[in-house]
């Protein structure tokens, strides 16, 4: 059947608007992942201990975690686009700051800008998603920007490395603000305003009342538990490996960037295939599969490492069995979170996020007071990381009849 030029039309600016979405919703995740192979260089050019230095990643997750909580009811009162630019806006101006930064403290309150302003793209363009597409299309609009953002922080690193390498880590910073200040150009030429004229709008007694709820569900804290923990593995990987490879096996960003591709190709694959797999077995068996893979491939790395094998393919290869299990398991986490309170789903998704950036949080600074010459220390650390989230996978379960 062919469509007419006003359907055409329509189409075309729907495709226009999603690809915009995917940008605003990608910029967070990508910058706060580019920092990971400048991070040893800042720790260098400061003349400051790695845990001072990995200030700049775990501050920023809170900072995350703060304004993810923040940007929505912000968005409801004031409006998604103008909100929408605050924050990518705030983005541009820390991104600047950090890069030029004559000191440590100046580029934390810069990398803190940049987190918290990039944090808005995350959480408006799943509201605009909703406004524009309604129930029965916003979920496919979602699931299109999601796979984007999953890809965001796969390939920053690999890109990172290289812009460490020809121009310092302060070039990190400049393309980040490059990039969020495109950001604001597209988005103030190209987003319309959705926000409902006629919606109710919740002040913040009520959204404490709602996270109130839902910290009392079982069920949410128990997938939510398994998605924060696997989370943390993640982002403690992230946070030490630089650090590892450039002590333990004297190799330089570029080269941490090479070898991270093979982590985002799994991560990105199994987060395309979770949905059928899920389908196929069930979203809890998927989980406990994730789960397994999650133990398996750090414990793997540390036998490797016992047994007398120092090559850097040994942090990266059974790294990457773990990303397979983290492909599977966390996005079921994720949507049983949300789907333990249905009729709040809004404040789960937002409670889950902001648990999330804090465990991660916690765990990339507690990397920087580890040993770096010790390549022990990463398997070693995700195992210990992973289980509290096994814990939760397992011991809240709702008890059967």
């Amino acid at each position: 059947m062919s469509t007419t030029p006003i359907e055409q039309e329509r189409a075309g600016s729907e495709f226009a608007l999603i690809i915009l979405l995917a940008a605003v919703t990608a910029i967070g995740p990508f910058t706060i992942h580019a920092l990971s192979p400048a991070l040893p260089e800042i720790s260098t050019y400061f003349g400051v201990p790695a845990a001072a230095a990995q200030l700049m990643l775990s501050l920023s997750l809170v900072a995350m975690a703060v304004s993810t909580l923040l940007w929505g009811p912000a968005s409801d009162r004031f409006g998604r686009r103008p909100v929408l630019l605050l924050g990518l806006v705030m983005a541009t101006a820390g991104s600047a700051l950090a890069a030029i930064a004559p000191d440590l403290w100046l580029a934390v309150i810069g990398r803190l800008m940049q987190a918290a302003g990039g944090a808005a793209g995350m959480v408006l363009a799943r509201a605009v998603a909703q406004d524009v597409f309604g129930p029965g299309r916003a979920a496919g609009v979602i699931g299109q920007i999601t796979a984007v953002m999953v890809a965001a922080p796969m390939i920053a690193p690999t890109v990172a490395g290289l812009v460490v390498e020809w121009g310092g880590w302060r070039g990190v910073f400049w393309m980040s603000a490059g990039l969020s200040a495109l950001l604001v150009v597209w988005s103030r030429a190209a987003m319309p305003e959705t926000a409902p004229r006629d919606g109710a709008v919740r002040g913040l007694g009520e959204m404490l009342r709602g996270f109130a709820v839902i910290g009392r569900t079982r069920a949410f804290w128990r997938y939510a538990g398994y998605a924060a923990f696997s989370l943390a593995g993640f982002y403690y990987f992230v946070a030490i490996t630089p650090y590892v490879m450039r002590e333990a096996f004297a190799q330089g960003p570029a080269a941490y960037g090479f070898y991270f591709i093979m982590l985002s190709a799994t991560y990105m694959f199994t987060n395309f295939i979770a949905g059928p797999v899920s389908a196929r077995f069930g979203a809890d068996r998927t989980l406990i599969f994730g789960a397994t893979f999650a133990l398996l491939g750090p414990a793997i790395t540390a036998a490797l490492l016992l047994a007398g094998v120092h090559e850097p393919w040994v942090l990266f290869v059974p790294g990457t069995i773990q990303s397979l299990g983290a492909g599977l398991a966390v996005p079921n986490a994720m949507a049983g979170a949300v789907a333990s309170s249905p009729t709040r789903a809004g404040a789960a998704s937002g409670l889950l996020g902001f648990s999330q950036f804090i465990v991660a949080a916690l765990t990339t600074q507690a990397a920087g007071f580890l040993p770096h010459d010790i390549a022990l220390t990463v398997p070693l650390g995700m195992i210990v990381i992973v289980l509290p989230g096994i814990f939760c996978l397992f011991a809240l379960r709702a008890p059967r009849a």
